[in-house]
């Protein structure tokens, strides 16, 4: 397919009364449903179920009952999971396992109800949005034999194959290959191995050819995108080599001192009890460390009488330390909660708690950007070292240095907290030592770059 098909391609309306029937059978099943729209970006929280947010997905699933599958012979109405209705077209297949969409092939208009994250997987891709209406064609460039499958939200397509998206309602990313273009109703654009390009709709919409994707065979162009694709592997494969060599080095060093203070007899000092100076060669480092007391659905912080024992405390001590970790919860879960809901478009955070806030504020910082996110970490610990001002009130920082700063900042806040009460050394016992419940994370980025 060439630029002059891809420009002269217009999304397919569907057929007269369509819309308003999908929408009627939508709103009569789902009447009694009503849920906040969160943002296009929540998407990718599928990446942040493999670091904690499993009780959120078990949330959803338990409304996700309902499976099945289906091939049309001609054009087919279903509803399909919980949220979403698709009208299949003859030689569409679909299956389904609650929220879980497989498409492999054919025709399918979708209207996916706003909640929870929906996934679909094809072929191209896995994604997931929280609810839109549009439609995708695929058509195969080696025999122009043509196909169709459906992504919400993100779009890619196999080698030598083109995808022409176009958007009814809603917000959809169209993303390959590492490129991504935001879609609108009234939109369309093309994915392909030429990469992801909007195709001209309307006034502003005109997008300026890539002198580069235009010249050659179709299977030039896929070459050329593939070695594109494998040095920016290489370069990352390289950047992260340099970075496990440098955090070697650090363990190797922090390994000779650990026996070096053994040999002595001395104490074993925390490594989340960070003098300024350790926290600039952390810096010197890239590395960010937090050590915060675990929350969970009660937040009561209640410590047993032989736990207080262990920390050398009296009984009477226990209402102290209650107090003092409600406090610090209370000044962690007060900065990082507005931001979580912020980035999921306004829902309600609650249900997630902090550890999970926290995996998909930096989830959703490493889809934008792995720089981002990397730079973020290097800042969070220079301010720490006293090396650069904390943002004042009112800072367009980003979400995530706001809320890693709240989390590495809160074990001295706790111990400055704790010593009005019990003294400097029995505070630096309760926050430092390995009695109680603590959640200790470490972030290594390596150094910046240098010229």
């Amino acid at each position: 397919m060439d630029d002059h098909e891809l420009e002269a391609w217009n999304a397919e309306e569907p057929p007269e009364g369509f819309a308003e029937r999908v929408v009627a059978a939508a709103r009569r099943e789902e009447s009694a449903r009503s849920r906040p729209r969160a943002a296009r970006i929540f998407a990718g929280l599928l990446l942040a179920a493999t670091l904690g947010i499993a009780v959120v997905v078990g949330l959803g699933l338990k409304n996700a009952h309902a499976r099945g599958e289906v091939s049309a012979s001609e054009r087919q109405e279903v509803r399909v999971g919980t949220r979403a209705l698709a009208v299949l077209e003859k030689g569409a297949h679909v299956k389904w396992d609650g929220d879980a969409i497989e498409q492999d092939e054919g025709d399918v208009f979708w209207r996916v109800e706003p909640g929870a994250r929906f996934v679909v997987h094809t072929p191209a891709a896995d994604v997931a949005v929280k609810g839109t209406c549009f439609r995708v064609q695929v058509k195969d460039g080696e025999d122009e034999m043509e196909r169709r499958s459906v992504v919400s939200g993100a779009v890619g397509a196999v080698i030598a194959a083109t995808a022409m998206v176009g958007v009814y309602e809603g917000k959809v990313a169209v993303s390959h290959a590492g490129q991504s273009v935001d879609l609108v109703a009234g939109q369309s654009a093309s994915a392909g191995p030429g990469g992801v390009k909007r195709v001209s709709s309307g006034p502003g919409d005109e997008v300026s050819p890539d002198p580069a994707a235009a010249s050659g065979t179709e299977g030039e162009k896929a070459l050329t995108a593939a070695n594109a694709n494998l040095a920016d592997t290489v370069r990352d494969y390289r950047r992260k080599l340099e970075a496990i060599e440098a955090q070697k080095k650090k363990l190797e060093k922090e390994l000779a001192e650990a026996q070096l203070k053994l040999t002595d007899g001395g104490p074993m000092k925390s490594e989340y009890e960070l003098t300024p100076q350790d926290w600039k060669d952390l810096a010197k480092e890239g590395e960010l460390r937090m050590r915060v007391p675990c929350s969970g659905p009660r937040n009561d912080f209640s410590y047993t009488p032989s736990n207080l024992n262990k920390l050398g405390l009296a009984p009477q001590d226990a209402p102290i330390l209650q107090a003092a970790f409600q406090r610090s919860h209370a000044r962690t879960w007060g900065t990082v909660e507005p931001l979580c809901s912020q980035a999921l478009g306004g829902a309600d955070a609650s249900k997630l708690g902090l550890q999970a806030c926290m995996s998909v504020l930096g989830e959703m910082t490493r889809m934008q950007s792995n720089a981002t996110y990397d730079e973020d970490v290097r800042e969070v610990t220079e301010i720490m070292a006293g090396m650069r001002p904390a943002p004042g009130p009112g800072s367009t920082a980003d979400p995530l240095l706001r809320a890693y700063l709240a989390m590495a900042s809160e074990s001295q806040n706790i111990e400055t907290d704790l010593a009005q009460s019990l003294g400097q050394d029995d505070a630096k016992r309760v926050v430092y030592g390995d009695t109680g419940c603590w959640w200790n994370s470490s972030h290594g980025v390596g150094p910046r770059d240098t010229p």
